[in-house]
């Protein structure tokens, strides 16, 4: 186990310990031998991405050998079986060989099978988690489609708006979609898979250069649990980056210690700007509180100079998705919604307090609260790690606050998330700091095999954690365990959802019992409809009560049905009265003309659901059916799913 502590020598990517033997050298003018010359060049860093990459090839081609039902329970359990032998041999080997090459290479290994476990998960079907089930999925789908038509920032719905969400992740997606041939809907799920894995990854090598490889580890174990909505893989990335990112970037750490450089740090936070802003929204208190606390130091030039660096990489990388967005705000209406979500988990836990909770999680987030009030003069990271949190809380104070004033949030919903992750990466320094001094304080010799035993016993609870939480349904393996269940009686999660949708032609996936298939959405057939009418090239504005067509169809649409995730550019709440108004009218002729001339154009295009009420839209929203009598629309209604199309004649 590597006996380096918080702060060691990071500007090298290796571990000298143990390189030399003891024995005195006979005198010779060779220098190392070329192997020697190798392993120094090799450290902690490189064996877990060598390792990770090579983990991430075998699981990709283990799943598609082995074509096990997921939804199994052979398949459902794949990925225990795998882990449970890469656990065996690693603490073997930990036991006898510790170094921190060994805690990179089963960094590497344990972000792998993260990796592993999403590949299985997915298997079979070709949508992500959640997928096209709520607003942010739709949203998110929509945008990737939209952004094959430009290398820009765009909205997923209107032409002529930027993206107010940030674009990096799903202009992955459709960069993939042109180099690999393949729609984006088939592609978000495996952007998933790399985007969550990475972040165990990506949460090692940067505390690697902040703490020893061990408590390294230890972050990476954790950094993918604390938050693991499937779908929302980019937030999963960006927590786990976060903290580390903070200290090493605005802690006014020397290289020595761990800082980063100001142009990896800008590179970083620009990306983080691209990818999602909530986090650095969240964190900005905490972050000038941090920046303010190092200004109170001497030597304040540099360390300015430093800051000025971070920022002007930060807005030249951010700056093709930030520009447009800032010009457009500047010069165009808004009308902000999107945060007026009422969800009810503020309800359930209107104050966040994780180290309350009888949780592994929960009591190493009561380590970190201990550790940051007890060593925050003592230790480097307990007081920027204090500021970082007291930031996050005042920000849920300020927008509980509004919340109850106004009905706007802030997101403040996602704050608990990022309370968790400082509480939590702050309880493993608290115990890598206090272990020592406490087995010492009550006269323990600690052996060796405690330090592997922890790290194994943290490794393997997240890993299952993440196993449960990613592998499709509830009960694992429902489709031939015995005793037998009732698919009534199956609990639907967002892996299962991804089974459960059938694709634009309806087809369901490889492996969902009928009966759990969901709703379709034959955007196939309604695309062919369309193009009858309007040609093959046509993108008309339309208007959608089934929002999964714009992940298929690159169309416009005049407005969402919810606005939760609305750009508050598209002005929600003046499209939707301009539908209020043409809901009201019933005569087709009237209703023909109104609908191609609203105060924000025409819709040549309504796909809408029948109910006893009429043709519905949302739930503000009905439409009569009379409306679209004459020769103004083609209707088409035998669609499935109680769906109808009426398409403007030209």
């Amino acid at each position: 186990m590597s006996t380096s502590g918080l702060g060691a020598d990071v500007n090298k990517d290796v571990d000298e310990d143990g390189l030399e033997t003891q024995e005195t050298p006979v005198a010779t003018t060779t220098g190392p031998g070329p192997l020697r010359r190798l392993m120094r060049g090799i450290g902690p860093a490189t064996t877990a991405v060598t390792c990770y990459v090579a983990a991430m090839a075998l699981s990709w081609l283990l799943i598609d050998l082995a074509d096990l039902n997921p939804l199994s329970l052979r398949g459902a359990v794949t990925p225990v079986a795998v882990g449970a032998v890469i656990a065996v041999v690693a603490i073997a080997l930990a036991a006898r060989f510790a170094s921190d090459r060994l805690t990179g290479a089963v960094a590497g290994l344990y972000s792998g099978w993260i990796g592993l476990v999403l590949i299985n998960a997915l298997h079979g079907t070709p949508f992500g988690h959640n997928e096209l089930h709520n607003w942010d999925t739709l949203r998110m789908s929509a945008l990737a489609n939209r952004l094959t038509t430009t290398w820009g920032s765009t909205d997923a719905f209107l032409p002529g708006l930027p993206s107010e969400y940030p674009v990096l992740y799903p202009w992955l997606v459709a960069r993939a979609s042109e180099l690999l041939g393949r729609p984006t809907w088939t592609l978000v799920g495996d952007m998933e898979v790399l985007f969550i894995s990475a972040a165990a990854l990506v949460a090692f090598l940067l505390w690697r250069r902040l703490t020893s490889a061990p408590a390294a580890l230890a972050m990476a174990a954790v950094a993918p649990v604390v938050f693991m909505h499937g779908h929302k893989s980019y937030e999963i990335l960006t927590l786990a980056v976060f903290v580390p990112w903070a200290l090493a970037t605005f802690a006014g750490l020397s290289r020595e210690r761990g800082g980063l450089h100001w142009l990896p740090a800008g590179i970083i936070g620009g990306l983080f700007v691209c990818t999602y802003t909530g986090y650095l929204m969240f964190g900005v208190i905490g972050g000038l509180a941090l920046i303010a606390a190092r200004l109170l130091r001497p030597d304040r030039k540099p360390y300015l100079l430093h800051l000025l660096g971070v920022l002007v990489t930060s807005v030249v990388v951010s700056s093709w998705y930030v520009f447009p967005l800032v010009w457009a705000y500047l010069t165009q209406t808004r009308n902000v919604v999107a945060d007026t979500y009422p969800n009810i988990v503020i309800g359930e836990d209107p104050v966040p307090l994780p180290f309350l909770e009888v949780t592994p999680i929960g009591l190493l987030a009561l380590a970190g609260l201990f550790g940051m009030c007890w060593y925050r003069a003592r230790e480097w990271w307990a007081q920027p790690m204090l500021l970082l949190l007291g930031g996050i809380y005042l920000y849920w104070a300020i927008y509980m606050t509004q919340l109850v004033g106004n009905g706007h949030t802030g997101f403040l919903v996602k704050t608990p998330r990022m309370i968790t992750m400082v509480l939590v990466t702050a309880g493993v320094l608290t115990l890598v700091r206090a272990a020592k001094p406490v087995a010492a304080a009550l006269r323990l010799t600690l052996p060796r095999g405690v330090g592997v035993a922890a790290l194994a016993v943290l490794l393997v609870s997240s890993g299952l954690v993440a196993w449960d939480k990613w592998t499709p349904g509830n009960p694992k393996g429902f489709a031939d365990a015995e005793p037998h269940v009732p698919h009534s009686e199956v609990t639907p999660n967002p892996a299962l959802f991804a089974h459960m949708q059938p694709g634009p032609d309806g087809r369901p996936s490889e492996f969902i019992p009928p009966d759990l298939v969901a709703m379709p959405m034959p955007a196939d057939r309604i695309a062919a409809e369309v193009e009858a009418r309007l040609g093959a090239d046509a993108r008309p504005m339309s208007l959608s009560t089934d929002m999964r067509l714009y992940a298929y169809e690159l169309w416009w649409g005049y407005l969402q049905r919810g606005h939760y995730s609305a750009n508050s550019l598209m002005r929600y709440t003046e499209r939707s009265a301009e539908l209020d108004k043409l809901a009201a009218i019933d005569d087709p002729r009237r209703f023909a003309a109104a609908s191609a001339d609203t105060r924000f154009g025409g819709i040549d295009v309504f796909l809408l659901r029948k109910n006893p009420d009429g043709w519905y839209f949302n739930s503000r929203v009905t439409f009569d059916p009379a409306s679209f009598r004459g020769d103004a629309f083609d209707v088409v209604d035998d669609l499935p799913a109680g769906l109808v199309l009426a398409v403007r004649t030209p």
